[in-house]
């Protein structure tokens, strides 16, 4: 435990070094880029995960998973991840076309309660806000604007495993954040007229659910099928904004005023996975995720609309196991995966969602005594394509993480 809080504290002690650049024009959307990514053992299998069950790693992506962890054994988790993107499209300047950043990006724990009960809690995000641009405006002149902040998500999960072939989950979430936005326009000479500055602080709680069933079929294959569930949430947007003309001088608010709540809503979510596992080494998983943001009507996004968005992905897992006194124990493991995303934007003028396309790769090393393990995933994508009307994004991360186990120190009689 003492060498997890050590490297634990070290990380978070860093993070003031580290540069956080990456922009990203379509995050001025609503409270920002989603999270898709969860930072754990499946990171390498483009994030499939759903119907997936491990012992010793926590695997967030279904809140049904928890029941699968070893008896008696804390489990800790801490995720890093890099990431460096291109820009390409009309008016963008090739020669300052790259942005990035290195983030820390979780922190969970969990453990087994009982014989049929897992339980995990933790940090991690759920949105990103991080954009700068200029625009023209075909009134005034130009408009810059530049962005920030996300929405973070603390949750508890519990699942419950029933006659060895059935568990299922909950995770309840609180989500909150603050994004910070600003907006200048100049006239035709680059002067500035006004500035806009607004803050915007995001909370409420979010429900997901999860199920998963489980067998074996034969001697030498196992399979699992996985659901998870999440229902339409409105999140509470508290914002106050501050107009400032020319001269530094405050236009808004003048006597008082102030802007009314309102909310952004989250919509109705599902995904399915399946897994199937050969001689407990090879593993074959592929997930469908679906978010259902026709239904929620939001126009007020100028050239843009929000439309349904689906993702499919598909991994491949190779454990390297050995005999040990009868037992097989993992030493190493390897991860590749692929991932297909119609993501929830809808360009007006082009007439197409925008699509998120790429791939990944990664490995896992477990210590002699399987008390700590590395995991390390790479992963390259490519979202939108570069024309009058769409800026294409093409990006590298890579994903590191420290899986730390310990026995729960229990109650022992001692005798004088």
């Amino acid at each position: 435990m003492k060498l997890f809080l050590s490297v634990f504290l070290l990380t978070v002690s860093s993070l003031p070094l580290f540069a956080q650049s990456n922009n990203s024009p379509y995050s001025i959307l609503g409270i920002g880029d989603i999270e898709d990514s969860y930072f754990n053992r499946t990171s390498g299998m483009a994030n499939t995960g759903i119907a997936y069950r491990n012992n010793n790693f926590l695997i967030n992506n279904n809140p049904a998973s928890y029941s699968a962890l070893t008896n008696k054994l804390f489990n800790a988790e801490i995720g890093i991840r890099g990431t460096v993107m291109n820009y390409y499209g009309t008016g963008v300047d090739l020669s300052n076309n790259q942005s990035s950043d290195i983030t820390f990006k979780k922190i969970i724990v969990g453990t087994k309660i009982t014989n049929h009960w897992g339980s995990s809690a933790g940090l991690v995000p759920f949105s990103t806000q991080n954009y700068e641009f200029t625009a023209t405006d075909a009134t005034l002149g130009n408009d810059y604007y530049k962005g920030n902040g996300g929405v973070n998500r603390v949750y508890w999960g519990n699942s419950y495993e029933f006659f060895h072939h059935l568990s299922i989950g909950l995770n309840a979430s609180y989500l909150f954040g603050t994004l910070q936005q600003k907006k200048f326009s100049l006239d035709a000479n680059g002067s500035e007229l006004y500035s806009q500055d607004n803050k915007v602080n995001i909370t409420n709680g979010l429900l997901e659910y999860g199920l998963q069933y489980y067998g074996r079929v034969g001697r030498r294959w196992d399979f699992a099928i996985g659901g998870t569930y999440s229902a339409r949430t409105n999140l509470l947007s508290r914002s106050t904004l501050i107009i400032r003309g020319a001269d530094s001088i405050i236009l808004y608010p003048v006597n008082g005023e102030t802007i009314a709540e309102k909310y952004f809503t989250i919509p109705t979510s599902f995904g399915l996975g399946i897994s199937v596992t050969r001689d407990k080494r090879y593993s074959f998983l592929a997930d469908f995720k679906h978010q259902d943001w026709s239904s929620l009507h939001y126009t007020d996004y100028n050239n843009y609309s929000l439309q349904n968005s689906n993702r499919f992905s598909a991994g491949f897992e190779f454990s390297k196991k050995k005999n040990y006194y009868n037992t097989l124990v993992e030493s190493k493991f390897f991860h590749a995966g692929f991932y297909y995303n119609q993501t929830y934007l809808y360009l007006k003028s082009y007439g197409q969602q925008i699509k998120d396309i790429g791939g990944t790769l990664g490995m896992g090393i477990n210590s002699k005594r399987n008390l700590l393990s590395y995991t390390i995933s790479v992963q390259y994508g490519v979202r939108g394509t570069p024309s009058p009307q769409i800026i294409q994004e093409k990006y590298a991360s890579i994903t590191f993480s420290i899986s730390y186990r310990d026995i729960w120190n229990t109650s022992k009689v001692r005798y004088n």
